[in-house]
């Protein structure tokens, strides 16, 4: 039997659980100043390691406000720091250092980003923070409702903003990239650009919006969408342009649509039956071309005005039978009738969707994906269905 050092009580093994403490997350970092007095030059060495970052922890905006807006609480991950600051008696400062980022998941304004990797090589960090040419970030995926993968930017920051050379990343099949723009440093001043969508389809996001029970799509397009980004205003669309590549199908209930203005049966026929018509056609449409219009609108909705070209194709082949007696009688204008298989279809389909809710709608299927729930509260805006049954205009020829 052992002792207490020091003392004279038997010491007795205890049970049960032992306390573990767990470690706390790590930030090493020392700032080395070195001065000449007799010649007036010196200067200022800053060294951090590692620098961990953890939920309801340290965050990347409390050690810079100017990566608010793009790395968003909570941060999970680690970064590295090393830079200098010289001076001498007669001369500017200079300064400059490098930023590693091994691997960092953040949340972004566009949804939940994993494996941020990089680095950043600074020419200045006073009075401006300047960058080299040509720097370059990834992002292993980006979670903004539907599968995007391989974020991969391009840039280098000046006293003027953050110059967007470039960036692609891989959604729907296809890629969706920006073309070379400017995010002024002050938060205050609007900026614009242009996302540009190459073969990617359009039926993955509709499929992850929650909306898949009542619209299917399979359309993959390409197109230009020009932006500009107000403190004031928002994101809004001016002027944007899609188009299919290939021929596809759409499939739309007729509960989703609202205002339909049917066209091409005569004057004889009754209103409601041309509807039906149309209907049916849009529940099973192939189509060979689709292109559409994107522009903002106000209170943060988007219209997308379709036009699309194709045939009624049911599962089943449908045929529309009359006897002679119905075409004199014209019994027929009196009851449902089925429209025939491959009756050409030119649909202008004007939609408005709710861009804040469409973006709220993707954000809560990803959480979904990830276990979390969302809190619901009385008073958000329509749900996404709603924003997007609006002002169809179909014509079944």
């Amino acid at each position: 039997m052992r002792r207490r050092p020091g003392g004279s009580r038997p010491w007795q093994p205890r049970a049960g659980p032992v306390p573990v403490r767990s470690k706390p997350p790590v930030h090493r970092s020392s700032a080395r100043l070195a001065h000449d007095g007799r010649t007036g030059a010196g200067g200022v060495r800053i060294a951090a390691p590692e620098i961990r970052f953890a939920e309801n922890g340290l965050q990347p905006s409390m050690l810079s406000p100017m990566v608010e807006s793009f790395i968003q609480s909570p941060a999970v991950g680690s970064v590295a720091f090393d830079g200098r600051i010289d001076w001498t008696k007669d001369g500017e400062p200079t300064s400059g250092g490098r930023l590693t980022v091994p691997g960092l998941d953040f949340v972004s304004p566009a949804g939940e980003a994993k494996g941020l990797k990089g680095q950043i090589e600074f020419t200045s960090l006073t009075p401006a923070i300047v960058t080299a040419p040509d720097q370059r970030l990834t992002i292993d995926s980006l979670a903004v409702g539907t599968d995007a993968t391989a974020l991969d930017v391009t840039f280098d920051i000046d006293a003027a903003g953050i110059n967007i050379a470039g960036g692609v990343i891989e959604a729907g099949g296809g890629t969706v990239s920006v073309e070379p723009f400017v995010v002024p440093l002050d938060p205050s001043q609007a900026y614009g650009g242009v996302v540009v969508l190459d073969r990617v389809q359009l039926g993955d996001v509709v499929a992850d919006s929650g909306f898949a029970d009542k619209v299917l799509l399979d359309a993959v397009v390409s197109g230009r969408l020009p932006f500009t980004m107000d403190p004031k205003a928002g994101l809004t669309i001016q002027s944007g342009t899609l188009g299919a590549v290939q021929p596809g199908r759409l499939s739309i209930q007729r509960e989703v649509l609202t205002d339909v203005n049917a066209g091409g049966g005569g004057e004889e026929v009754p209103p409601s039956m041309v509807e039906d018509l149309a209907y049916q056609a849009m529940e099973n449409l192939a189509f060979d071309t689709l292109s559409a219009d994107v522009n903002s609108l106000d209170g943060g909705r988007v219209s997308v005005l379709f036009h699309i070209r194709g045939r009624h194709e049911p599962p089943r082949r449908q045929e529309l039978r009359l006897t002679l007696a119905e075409l004199i009688s014209r019994e027929f204008l009196n009851r449902e009738l089925p429209l025939p298989s491959g009756t050409q279809i030119d649909l202008t389909l004007d939609t408005t969707l709710n861009a804040n809710q469409l973006f709220s709608d993707l954000m809560a299927v990803n959480r979904a994906r990830q276990g979390q729930q969302e809190d619901q509260q009385e008073g958000q805006p329509e749900s996404l269905a709603e924003g997007l049954a609006a002002d169809p205009q179909k014509t079944p020829q």
